[in-house]
């Protein structure tokens, strides 16, 4: 592919972007096996240049704003990209030859002039850390002098972690594993299960991962696994548990001794994480496709440890889905409460007296974490909140900075944002 063919590439897919839900690494992956004839270094320069569109969109936005564009048309983000970064391509790559964007119109032209001059000194906050501003007020409300060390955050590329398979490999023999198939990697700083790379290459190709030793989790969700406290015999229930990441961790946790079901409202999301245990000889699980807001009577008062891991904005995930702060709104944000509340309430139904139900949600807004829970415990009876500490151990709780909650931040303790809370039934 040409240049020019790669830009126009690039256009066409942030288009499909920004037209739904679906998330970009799957619209990526679904280009490119439509265009096979897109070599390896096609795909390359293709996923950078859209990467680097969702990574810097708050900017490319901006310029085009002030220069009277539409912010949301990709062809004029690109066009004030290259403005800024090569001027002197724009002519050659905006010429409809080689399969590359139509020429420049003369709006265009003069919209590429302005940004060209345009400085950076009006550049409002918001804009530097790639944040709406109607987002941006919600965080700095929340995070105060550190908001824009907390979003700035938010933005850098994630690491690969992984949770090592206890099941199969200690964490040292994992490490060794990787390092002989050519991939270094340190131990986590906080989960005692993990392994961490800088290294994105294809991981699934690794003969440790295809054995079932180490399975791809970022740490946050490990010491979420960590916080359930499951031990053999329990009864666990993952309510919200999608592909299975974390009921995965809870086998290997209780040493495929415990009785865990993992339950959610898609049998297809359910259905993916099968071929998961069968490569980590996880043989524990069970897995029931349930109606929304309608739990099956007989899994009521089941479970000595409930774990809801509920729908919210996904603010936690930006690092690894930079796409998803593109189509988050505080409408999108508001919308995931009911929901989450309504998920508390099923979990408070399905513990039994004495059981702990550990609340969940890959956001950094408290909207979604603590006071949601603090709602729930204002209107349930016979439930108190477990200070974390007391389930962590005050070596880690300290190491994290945690007490009563886990509240996890990129920029504090470099995983993905995510919040959790034990709460425990007492009759």
């Amino acid at each position: 592919m040409t240049p020019a063919a790669r830009v126009a590439a690039s256009i066409e897919i942030l288009n499909e972007i920004g037209r739904g839900d679906t998330p970009a690494d799957a619209i990526l992956a679904d280009w490119f096996r439509g265009h096979r004839f897109a070599g390896s270094g096609d795909r390359r320069a293709i996923r950078d240049s859209v990467y680097a569109d969702l990574r810097n969109g708050a900017l490319l936005r901006w310029f085009v704003s002030e220069s009277h564009g539409d912010p949301e048309d990709p062809r004029l983000r690109s066009i004030a990209g290259m403005a800024r970064e090569m001027p002197e391509a724009l002519e050659v790559t905006f010429s409809g030859e080689g399969y590359g964007p139509l020429p420049l119109t003369s709006e265009e032209q003069e919209l590429a002039n302005v940004v060209k001059e345009k400085d950076e000194i009006g550049v409002p906050d918001h804009v530097r850390v790639n944040c709406s501003a109607e987002l941006f007020g919600i965080f700095a409300a929340q995070w105060c002098e550190s908001t824009l060390d907390e979003l700035a955050a938010l933005n850098r590329t994630a690491p690969v972690d992984f949770r090592v398979n206890t099941l199969n490999a200690s964490l040292a023999d994992a490490q060794a594993r990787l390092n002989a198939d050519g991939y270094e990697t340190a131990p986590l700083p906080f989960s005692p299960w993990g392994l961490r790379s800088m290294n994105r290459g294809n991981f699934q190709l690794l003969g440790a991962y295809r054995e079932g030793i180490v399975d791809v989790q970022d740490e946050s969700s490990q010491l979420v696994a960590i916080l359930v406290d499951a031990a053999p015999g329990h009864r666990v229930i993952d309510y919200c548990a999608g592909a299975g990441g974390k009921t995965l961790a809870l086998a290997a946790a209780t040493n495929n001794e415990a009785d865990i079901l993992a339950c959610d409202i898609s049998g297809a999301r359910l259905s993916r994480g099968l071929p998961r245990m069968a490569r980590l000889g996880v043989t524990c699980v069970r897995t029931l496709q349930v109606p929304a807001g309608h739990p099956p009577d007989d899994l009521r008062g089941h479970g000595d440890r409930v774990l809801i891991d509920a729908p919210c904005s996904g603010t936690g995930t930006w690092r690894r889905s930079p796409d998803v702060r593109w189509r988050t709104s505080a409408d999108t944000v508001a919308a995931c409460l009911g929901v989450q509340d309504g998920l508390l309430d099923t979990a408070a139904s399905l513990v039994r007296p004495g059981g702990r139900v550990i609340y969940s949600v890959c956001s950094v807004l408290k909207s979604e974490g603590i006071e949601r829970v603090e709602a729930f415990l204002a209107r349930a009876s016979g439930f108190v909140r477990v200070p974390v500490v007391q389930v962590l151990g005050r070596g880690l709780a300290g190491d994290l900075g945690v007490t009563d909650d886990l509240m996890l931040t990129p920029y504090r303790h470099g995983t993905d944002g995510m919040y959790a809370a034990v709460i425990e039934r007492t009759s």
